[in-house]
């Protein structure tokens, strides 16, 4: 005999896990980030049922062979301890700015990383109260939207057809004016993309070829901005756009296309921007943000059959 909490998002309030020895999460990427979210520092054991339109997290679980039956019908596989990424707001010391350098035309400023006092190591269970977890992906500028802005009512009718549309418009040049800072490497300018991910895969595109599941790392891929607005500048963001996605990224490079492996980074941009968390709406405010890739404390189980 189990005693249990039904809850229905968004309509119930946001559950407490305080107190439960497992939590189970039948929905798609989203609606297992804000769980996970919840749950990631505690020990507990996580089954989630995956019922999503694209369950990125769940294929990607799949791809490293670790794939889970229910239970009740045999061939169980034991849940592991998986790697999230975490986002927090960072402090600015005051009185600081950083101006974009050959960026003449933009306006306002961007505060950057090595203006930022040192920051103290936050574990797992001190998470800042402005922190954001991600299960696989956190990501803004082109496409990411469709994340998103695609109604779960289509979704529900169309499946992954539901995004065509949303792909189409989204299709334009992009314009982030931002700075990150990876330790080792900096990379400053106009981006068309910015994308820290855990996964083999995004957006239903396989293109991750360096993932590694059991590392305490994610990757960074950004796109740099096209020369030209308007049809000119669609045409030339398809080629970057085709190689990171369609043909995939297994080196690291810098140009263009950057692709990096890392473990934590510091980005800033001076305006709000909308990210996509996990296929969820976040807006980042300007300023420093420190990315970090974390082991989770739960034991997260993907249910493949039920």
């Amino acid at each position: 005999m189990y005693d249990y909490t039904h809850c229905t998002l968004p309509d119930d309030p946001d559950p407490n896990p305080q107190g439960y020895d497992a939590v189970a999460i039948c929905g798609g990427d989203g609606t297992l980030g804000s769980i996970l979210g919840k749950v990631y520092d505690k020990a507990i054991d996580v089954w989630y049922f995956p019922v999503g339109t694209l369950n990125d997290k769940a294929k990607a679980e799949r791809y490293e062979d670790s794939k889970t039956t229910c239970p009740s019908c045999g061939g169980k596989k034991t849940g592991k301890q998986v790697i999230v990424g975490r986002c927090e707001d960072l402090p600015l010391k005051q009185g600081c700015s950083w101006e974009p350098h050959n960026l003449p035309h933009k306006q306002g400023r961007l505060w950057g990383p090595q203006e930022l006092p040192l920051q103290t190591e936050t574990y797992v269970g001190t998470q800042n109260e402005n922190s954001k977890l991600f299960t696989y992906v956190l990501a803004t500028g082109a496409f990411t939207p469709i994340g998103y802005t695609a109604k779960v009512s289509v979704k529900k009718k169309l499946g992954v057809l539901a995004y065509i549309g949303q792909v189409l418009k989204e299709y334009k040049p992009h314009r982030i004016y931002a700075k990150i800072d990876c330790g080792a490497m900096c990379f400053e300018g106009e981006f068309n993309l910015i994308m820290f991910v855990k996964s083999p895969r995004c957006f239903g595109f396989k293109f991750n070829k360096a993932y590694d599941s059991e590392s305490n790392s994610g990757h960074l891929v950004a796109i740099r901005s096209p020369k030209h607005d308007g049809l000119l500048g669609k045409i030339e963001m398809f080629f970057p756009f085709f190689k990171v996605f369609f043909i995939g990224m297994k080196s690291e490079r810098d140009g263009k296309i950057i692709f990096k492996k890392i473990y934590s980074a510091t980005f800033t941009h001076s305006e709000n921007i909308d990210y996509c968390r996990d296929g969820e709406k976040q807006t980042l405010s300007g300023g420093s943000h420190q990315i970090k890739f974390i082991r989770s404390l739960c034991n997260f189980n993907v249910i493949e059959k039920f």
